[in-house]
């Protein structure tokens, strides 16, 4: 089964597309164009596939590449269910929609952030109501530093160890990764307007009236964060909220909750859970399924080093230190390991199945 995996952008997106048209059963399809070219001067969109009647009241929507490059898991998860499910899977007046690769910029430059620099999932806010971070404000400097230098890295490594001893994990957690607003070169950036990806994703969910269905599942698929191979259910909702009582009920005993401390991850802000639930706030049951790669430390450290990176474009860089930083990122949220990527495609066509199971106990 790994071999649904690609091994850039452009083989994932004609892999997806390829198969689309071998399914029976496509009701609507569109392709929307980003005003950029791919690292391979490729064409970049986001591809939206709809399988089922176009009315159907209930509806699984499976995204993909929301944080760019952790979408070969997404996407192998896309093109392997077109290939190996197809329309047996589908319920009486049940759809699925597939947005493949959100933000096919970053997918295509295996970078986590789209060409502005944003992390679309923190791009989800108020923009005329910013929120602080005040302990990125803190950190910042530390998290990326002037130089790549062991010395320099030393020294900011042993600060922030101060800081999160001082505040303890989760308060550290957040500061880093919750999302900030005014470091547009810093890690977890939410942006200063909605992104391109953002644009598409609201204007889709008007033209087809998504707000109007009885019930949607939607399962956003990550890498990068968790136990190594295990699918981590995380829900977003409220705690004891609608949302929650149908994960639960869908996913069983997999599903964890960052409000209540029992999830890998942390509180944030601005996910794109958060789009869905307003879209939908009766009707609609959002799940982070996020694929574990390696420690939270490893995570941010690679992250550290990519955003170092693009900030070093137009000066002349050590090509090994280059190559490293690039191989590490890419290493930490897209494993070449059969097995994981054996176990990824396992249990993201179960966490599929259950969710069309799932939308007819509504």
């Amino acid at each position: 089964m790994s071999g649904y995996f690609s091994t850039d952008y452009k083989a994932a997106r004609q892999a997806f597309l390829n198969q689309a048209l071998e399914v029976k059963g496509i009701a609507w399809q569109a392709s929307f164009k980003h005003p950029c070219l791919g690292a391979q001067g490729e064409e970049l969109a986001l591809d939206a596939v709809w399988m089922g009647d176009l009315n159907a009241s209930k509806l699984l929507i499976v995204q993909s590449a929301t944080h760019g490059i952790e979408g070969f898991a997404g996407s192998a998860i896309q093109t392997a269910w077109l290939t190996e499910a197809g329309l047996k899977q589908l319920p009486e007046d049940t759809a699925i929609l597939f947005l493949h690769a959100m933000n096919p910029w970053g997918f295509s430059f295996l970078r986590r952030v789209d060409e502005a620099g944003i992390d679309l999932n923190r791009n989800f806010i108020d923009f005329t109501a910013v929120p602080d971070n005040k302990g990125y404000e803190v950190l910042n400097a530390l998290l990326i530093p002037t130089a790549w230098q062991p010395e320099v890295l030393s020294t900011a490594d042993s600060k922030l160890a101060a800081y999160q001893a001082a505040w303890g994990e989760r308060l550290y957690e957040e500061a880093v990764s919750g999302g900030q607003y005014t470091h547009p070169q810093g890690l977890f950036y939410g942006g200063k307007e909605p992104s391109w990806s953002r644009s598409v994703l609201t204007q889709l969910a008007t033209d087809l009236q998504l707000a109007e269905r009885k019930a949607v599942a939607i399962i956003d698929v990550h890498t990068g964060l968790g136990d190594y191979s295990v699918g981590e259910v995380i829900c977003d909702h409220p705690p004891n909220s609608l949302g929650v009582s149908w994960a639960k009920r869908w996913y069983g005993a997999a599903v964890t909750e960052p409000f209540l401390g029992t999830s890998s991850s942390v509180p944030k802000l601005g996910l794109i859970d958060y789009f869905w639930h307003q879209t939908l706030p009766d009707a609609c049951c959002f799940i982070t399924l996020e694929f574990g790669t390696g420690s939270t430390e490893n995570l941010f450290n690679v992250l550290r080093a990519d955003h170092w990176l693009a900030g070093q474009a137009t000066k002349d860089l050590d090509k090994t230190l280059q190559q490293k930083i690039q191989q590490d990122l890419l290493t930490h949220f897209y494993p070449t390991d059969k097995t994981w990527q054996q176990a990824v495609l396992k249990q993201g066509l179960e966490r599929i199945n259950q969710a069309l199971e799932g939308l007819q106990q509504v």
